[in-house]
Formats: structure tokens, C-alpha cells, sequence
């Protein structure tokens, strides 16, 4: 049966109801097309710019961040940026507009509120356009792959975001169907991501209802 289920989530479904990851996957690549500079805050093993390198520019220059060492070994081995730097993404600094975009991708929710809204200006300084996605409001996330920076310090709404300037979506289904991971609490899972998917067109301009959130300021250059 589940094998079942695979086969018609996978050839028929998905392509009716696409997934948070391609929805997410689409979102970066309108944002992120125009751009030829990119600094990926919290790049992690796996970024999403490496699915999506071959949508964007030929000539894009991008720099990952990242203070723990196994994620970006893993990620120099994927061959995802053009340069790497070990560091707490709060202590980054380069002049002024370096940067076309920076992104977070489920990085801010693991840094304590305010030392994250005090980073906020001078990232601005860095960077033309800011991306950020993280989990709507506060969900409780422990320590794993013996990475103590994975615990979710912070919860982040779309009114917060809102006064931060930033223009949200909704992506990841309904807030209620998941949890921690953004494993869905429906069984079995595949019915679960199922019916996520579902509610996707729903949650996509009503994002006070999902449970991530996809965020987008342009920083104005005009002075």
C-alpha cells in the first residue's frame, strides 16, 4: 500500500499539488534571478541554492557562511558557493551593498531575538535585497547532528517580519499539520505531506495560516 501511495504521489499528485521544497525552490529563483551576487547566512550542508544553481545566472558569485565545521566541510564538497567562511553569521562584515542578496533559509529562529534584530542593520548595509524563511512563530527544536546551533532560540510571526519591512508568504502547509522538523503529525506521513500540499494554494497569500514563512525586502539604494 505505501508503495502504492509513493508511485501516486510521486507521477500523479506532486504534479498537481506541488511540494513546500519546489513552491520554496520557485520562490528563490524569481527572487534570486537578476542577482549576480549572493551571501548565503547559515549555508548548512545542503543549501538550496544548490538545486537551483542552474536557474540563476551563469555568472553567479556566491559566499557561504557557517560557524560548524562538518556542515561546511559537506557543503565544499557539493561545490555550492564560489568562497566559504567559518563564522557566526553575526560577526560577518563587508562594505557597503557587497552583496546583490543575502539569504537566511531557516537560520534566524536558532539566534536569540535580539541579537538578531540588532544584526538586521548592519546587514542591510551589505546587501540590495534580503531572503529570509523560518518556521511561523515559535516551534520547539532541539539539538541534532551533535550541532548545538540546531536548538530554535526564537519564533518569528509575519507581524514581526511585517514591521521588519519584509513582504511574506506562506509555504509548508497548514501551520497545524506540522511539528518539530516540519515532520507533519498526520499518519502515515505520505498522507500527511499529502494533505499539506493541499493547502498550499491556501496558505501561499495567507501566511499568518502556515507554517513557514518565505520573506523578501529589497533594501532601498537610493541614498
Amino acid at each position: 500500500m505505501k508503495k502504492i501511495l509513493k508511485t501516486i504521489y510521486k507521477n500523479t499528485f506532486k504534479k498537481i499539488f506541488p511540494s513546500a521544497g519546489e513552491i520554496s525552490d520557485n520562490f528563490l529563483v524569481k527572487e534570486l534571478k537578476d542577482c549576480s551576487s549572493v551571501l548565503d547566512l547559515g549555508c548548512g550542508p545542503h543549501s538550496p541554492l544548490g538545486r537551483i544553481k542552474d536557474r540563476l545566472r551563469p555568472d553567479l558569485y556566491s559566499v557561504g557562511v557557517d560557524d560548524f565545521d562538518p556542515y561546511l566541510e559537506e557543503n565544499k564538497k557539493n561545490k555550492i558557493h564560489s568562497e566559504y567562511i567559518k563564522s557566526n553569521i553575526l560577526d560577518i562584515n563587508f562594505p557597503e551593498k557587497s552583496f546583490d542578496c543575502a539569504i537566511l533559509l531557516d537560520v534566524i529562529e536558532h539566534f536569540e531575538r535580539d541579537d538578531f534584530l540588532k544584526f538586521i542593520p548592519k546587514l542591510e548595509r551589505m546587501t540590495k535585497k534580503i531572503i529570509i524563511f523560518t518556521p511561523n512563530g515559535v516551534v520547539k527544536q532541539d539539538k541534532y547532528d551533535n550541532n548545538a546551533y540546531q536548538v530554535h532560540k526564537s519564533g518569528w510571526t509575519v507581524k514581526d517580519m511585517r514591521e521588519l519591512g519584509f513582504k511574506c508568504l506562506g509555504v509548508c502547509g497548514l501551520k497545524i499539520i506540522r511539528g518539530e522538523l516540519a515532520v507533519t503529525k498526520i499518519r502515515p506521513i505520505i498522507i500527511g505531506n499529502m494533505i499539506s500540499n493541499i493547502t498550499e494554494p491556501f496558505i501561499y497569500n495567507k501566511p499568518e495560516f502556515a507554517f513557514s514563512l518565505m520573506c523578501v525586502k529589497n533594501i532601498d539604494t537610493s541614498n
